[in-house]
């Protein structure tokens, strides 16, 4: 890259902390400790078959696509010796090398080295970014299919390039596939480039609603699915009513924090950078002000519409969800700050924006270390199960089976109403892991065949039987209890 100003000089040192990062990524992975619960429910997924991932992630109200790259990889990762923690942080990894790969080469191009460079390292501090460049899900690989949709979104309106419209309807549709915030955020993107299209470049009207239409073709074979998905959503849904907070702290996503005054704090410094560039940029035409501003537009549909939607239907909306959008909004601010020409305003902005960096790089490092210690001590807890040859684990609850069939074949394990979980009888999952059912009323007889053993339950919230027993720890509503020896008649609360 050439340098050759002392703006390019700061986008090169962005670009050098974010290669850093980059091998930090690959480093923590190797500590194999799971980050995240929602990783057991991953891990033990991809042993089975195609069709039973795809019936399963269905039911989890899930798209695709994440899970069918994750059964590429672990197979791969097998394949070499590795195993399938390791392979589905890799695979969570890839998203970043190519949006540095992007960084370094369209987006340098098109806004320059500072912007570029800029861009790359907030991918990295930002928000909560790097750890889900770490977690086995689907969120950086449902970042990295809306980011590409974007900057062709980006190419339309300066070129009006019809390579760029195809790359808009395709990874529109697989961001769709990916995660369903990412499809709030690709459909948010075709509703601004309809509002650009209309105010500036009518004649161009007739392509819009072909792009659009061919992305709904592409996403057709899962439609049918998700419509069945949006019915359970509306008939009940595991996440909380929304308060007083909700809004700020949402907006304020782009630089998380779960410090209230800071998400006050970061949105004023976003509109005062909004005013600077403003300020800076009189004389410059419409079409370039809504081209540098349009990240900003979808961010804030992509917020507002899920809000409109809990407050009218159901809540739908985890502020993680709003990581797709939040990469989107940062590449609108990298370029924004690389547009300020004015020296001054420029300082101030670039004052303005190290301040979020700071504490984006503060806040990365603090959660990596929470994450760390919170895997480490979970992963303590099962092997304490695991590798005792005296314990017993009961799921006593359907919907947490898939979380902890990965450690079915590892104790003595049981599974309640293995028969009748995502909406179908899946005991043949019997041949990919070791386990026992039983019926809920069962489970005195579970419990009285076992006297003298250690024996555990996982359940939602406390489990519902009379004998005493002692918590062990909750991971996000999930409990482990161990049962206290006792004299007194095992059995289910009715």
């Amino acid at each position: 890259m050439e340098i050759t100003s002392k703006r390019d000089f700061i986008g090169m040192i962005f670009f050098a902390l974010s290669v850093i990062m980059l091998g930090y990524m690959f480093l923590t992975p190797l500590n194999n400790y799971i980050m995240h619960v929602d990783e057991y429910f991953t891990i033990s997924v991809l042993s089975l078959p195609v069709q039973d991932i795809i019936h399963i992630t269905s039911w989890d109200v899930h798209p695709p696509l994440y899970y069918l790259l994750g059964k590429i990889a672990v197979n791969i990762g097998t394949a070499i010796g590795m195993d399938e923690l390791h392979s589905l942080r890799i695979l969570s990894i890839i998203p970043y090398i190519l949006i540095l790969v992007i960084s370094a080469t369209k987006i340098r191009k098109d806004y320059g080295l500072l912007s570029a460079g800029l861009f790359a390292f907030s991918m990295a501090v930002m928000t909560e970014f790097f750890a889900h460049f770490l977690i086995a899900r689907m969120y950086s690989w449902a970042i990295l299919f809306l980011l590409i949709a974007f900057i062709a979104f980006l190419e339309i309106i300066k070129t009006n390039d019809k390579k760029a419209w195809i790359i808009l309807t395709v990874f529109s549709a697989l961001s769709a596939y990916t995660h369903y915030f990412a499809a709030i955020s690709a459909a948010c993107i075709y509703l601004v480039l309809l509002v650009y299209i209309i105010k500036y470049e009518r004649k161009e009207l007739k392509i819009w609603p072909i792009s659009a239409v061919g992305a709904v073709i592409l996403y057709l074979p899962w439609i049918q699915i998700l419509m069945v998905q949006m019915t359970k959503v509306k008939a009940a849904y595991w996440i909380r009513q929304l308060n007083l907070e909700t809004f700020p702290k949402t907006l304020s996503y782009f630089a998380y924090t779960n410090d209230f005054t800071y998400s006050l704090i970061a949105i004023a410094v976003v509109i005062l950078i909004l005013y600077i560039y403003k300020k800076d940029s009189k004389g410059v035409g419409g079409k370039e002000r809504f081209l540098v501003l349009s990240g900003i537009f979808v961010y804030l549909a992509t917020v507002i519409l899920p809000i409109a939607l809990s407050l009218k239907f159901r809540p739908i909306l985890m502020p993680r969800y709003l990581l797709p959008a939040t990469a989107v909004m940062w590449l609108s601010l990298s370029i924004i700050i690389g547009k300020i020409k004015t020296k001054k305003l420029f300082m101030i902005s670039a004052a303005l924006i190290a301040v979020l960096l700071v504490i984006g790089v503060t806040t990365t490092f603090t959660t990596n270390d929470i994450l760390y210690k919170s895997g480490f001590h979970q992963k303590e807890i099962l092997d304490n199960i695991t590798e005792d040859p005296n314990s017993v684990l009961i799921v006593n609850n359907e919907n947490l089976i898939m979380y902890f069939l990965s450690y079915a074949n590892k104790t003595d394990t049981y599974f309640q109403n293995i028969n009748n979980i995502f909406g179908e009888n899946l005991t043949h999952l019997g041949k990919f892991y070791n386990f026992k059912t039983f019926n809920k009323e069962e489970t005195d007889k579970v419990i009285g065949d076992h006297k003298g053993k250690n024996i555990y339950i996982i359940s939602w919230n406390k489990p519902v039987i009379y004998t005493p027993t002692e918590q062990i720890d909750t991971w996000t509503g999930a409990t482990i209890s161990k049962v206290k020896p006792t004299n007194k008649t095992y059995g289910y609360i009715k």
